[in-house]
């Protein structure tokens, strides 16, 4: 056990984690928690998502399960589907027993291998996004993944459901928890006219309800709740210190009048200096005619990269945009492809205050 002001005291200006699976009350202040010596099964691999989502409700925002199963050798197919499931949940670890067979993702072939990278890759483009939750959770609280039930606390047929799970309150995550899964049930909570989602992937619109997608080894079902701006970082790094100066891009997804709403913490990533307000906490809104960055902390500062790219999702592409700030001029593009507005190169930095005029 190592307590910040020890550190601090020792002239350690970094931050640390103690990873433990065994916890009291408190515990959530000091690291990650891990839910102990699971098995490479199916059964175990689903009984994962309740037990960290009851965790984090109950306030223990960081935590995760052995990827894989600690005991036991888990097949290619099961695998792969744990890596695409924990990605999305906030301690993400492979780890196993020592008699166990070795299982790093390279050694199983390319399809498997680049499955798992996908679903790698997909986790450091969300760091900004996974980030700004656990900022909020240390704030408040608040749950970094929480069942479906704790944004849509109405509708009781949702509280059996077990095997999905928000992640902040704009993405949800429907993991493929069986063997041999070729369509997908995803239940998207809410009603029609008032919630709208969009598929992370294509940027289909989907209304409330239940629906069936098809899945193949490379599936990871995640939707996007209208009404949310995504922050992400969308270039290829090794690690993600090295992507800490890298663009950032902007998902910015309608709700059904036209709005959306986000934000972002930014800091470091390694130190204390966050309490001498070394950070930025930036406030997102789009009101449909206008996208706009204010701080969300008042006298706390820290600069950021630049923002390369703003997503327009849930807006008409087929009609011509015009963007400026400032009184410039913007490039605005319409993906056909995905069926979204572009923005490029906007100019600005994601920590500054600022207000892009959408036309």
């Amino acid at each position: 056990y190592i307590c910040p002001s020890r550190c601090q005291s020792s002239g350690i200006n970094a931050e640390y984690g103690v990873l433990s699976r065994a916890f009291f009350v408190g515990s959530h202040r000091v690291g990650p928690i891990w839910t102990g010596d699971n098995h490479a099964s199916w059964e175990h691999l689903q009984m994962s998502i309740p037990m960290l989502l009851s965790l984090n409700v109950a306030g223990y925002p960081f935590v995760g399960a052995d990827v894989g199963g600690f005991f036991g050798n888990p097949n290619t197919e099961l695998l792969t589907r744990w890596y695409q499931a924990a990605i999305f949940q906030p301690f993400l670890r492979g780890h196993a027993h020592i008699d166990t067979r070795r299982r790093e993702p390279w050694l199983f072939g390319e399809e498997v291998t680049a499955n798992i990278r996908s679903a790698l890759v997909l986790r450091y483009q969300l760091l900004p996004y996974i980030y700004t939750q656990f900022y909020k959770a240390s704030v408040d609280n608040t749950p970094v993944i929480r069942p479906l039930w704790y944004d849509y606390t109405t509708d009781t047929s949702l509280y059996e459901n077990q095997h999905e799970f928000m992640l902040g309150d704009g993405l949800l995550s429907s993991p493929v928890l069986a063997s041999g899964e070729s369509s997908h049930a995803v239940t998207l909570p809410g009603s029609k006219g008032s919630t709208v989602w969009y598929n992370f992937y294509t940027f289909a619109r989907q209304d409330p309800g239940i629906v069936h997608i098809p899945v193949k080894m490379s599936s990871m079902p995640l939707f996007i709740r209208g009404g949310s701006i995504i922050p992400m970082k969308k270039r290829l790094r090794r690690s993600s210190e090295i992507m800490s100066k890298d663009p950032y891009t902007l998902y910015v997804a309608l709700d059904p009048t036209g709005k959306a709403n986000g934000d972002v913490y930014i800091d470091d990533g390694k130190s204390y200096e966050y309490k001498a307000g070394r950070f930025s906490y930036q406030l997102l809104s789009f009101d449909g005619k206008t996208l706009t960055s204010r701080s969300g902390v008042k006298d706390a500062t820290y600069p950021s990269p630049a923002v390369e790219r703003i997503v327009f999702i849930g807006l008409n592409y087929q009609k011509t945009h015009t963007a400026s700030l400032n009184g410039k001029e913007l490039v605005v593009l319409a993906d056909k492809s995905n069926e979204s507005v572009v923005i490029k190169k906007p100019g600005v930095l994601l920590s500054d205050e600022w207000t892009i005029s959408l036309s």
